[in-house]
């Protein structure tokens, strides 16, 4: 399957799933929920701040399909704004990766689910896009969307 294909499948998959999310097995009392801190003052790391960790996911598909409007069938002006957008959501990206490689993939897709809508129609607005459709083949403009939304090795 090809990159794009495989990336597109797997945020279907992970993002816009029709079922509901099962329930999380109940934490150990040692482990502290979603959103909480580690203390008083200091937040979790986005990778367990899962509330947060959608939210800015959901932000990142948004800001996806806002650079694929504005470049339009410009594969380098996309690609650079994608190069752009990798620095903005470095920690999304990490974070992401960090949850899917540690097996959370279903507490994950559960904080996703009330983005669901607006993750469904980004999803849909970058597939269909004039962008992807011309630039899919420019290997520069695929490594970089890969970089951005791709699942980790």
């Amino acid at each position: 399957m090809p990159p794009m294909m495989r990336v597109t499948s797997i945020a279907l998959v992970l993002v816009a799933c029709g079922a509901p999310a099962p329930v999380p097995a109940p934490r150990s009392p040692t482990a502290p929920p979603p959103s909480a801190t580690i203390d008083a003052g200091t937040p979790l790391p986005l990778d367990r701040d899962l509330a947060l960790l959608a939210q800015r996911s959901t932000r990142l598909y948004q800001d996806v399909v806002a650079v694929f409007a504005s470049a339009g069938g410009d594969c380098a002006a996309a690609t650079a704004k994608l190069g752009g957008l990798q620095t903005t959501y470095a920690d999304v990206v990490a974070a992401n990766a960090k949850v899917l490689h540690d097996g959370r993939a279903r507490e994950l897709r559960a904080a996703l689910e009330p983005h669901a809508d607006a993750l469904d129609a980004a999803a849909k607005a970058i597939v269909g896009s004039p962008t992807m459709s011309k630039c899919s083949p420019d290997h520069a403009f695929t490594d970089a969307f890969d970089n951005l939304v791709g699942a980790p090795p």
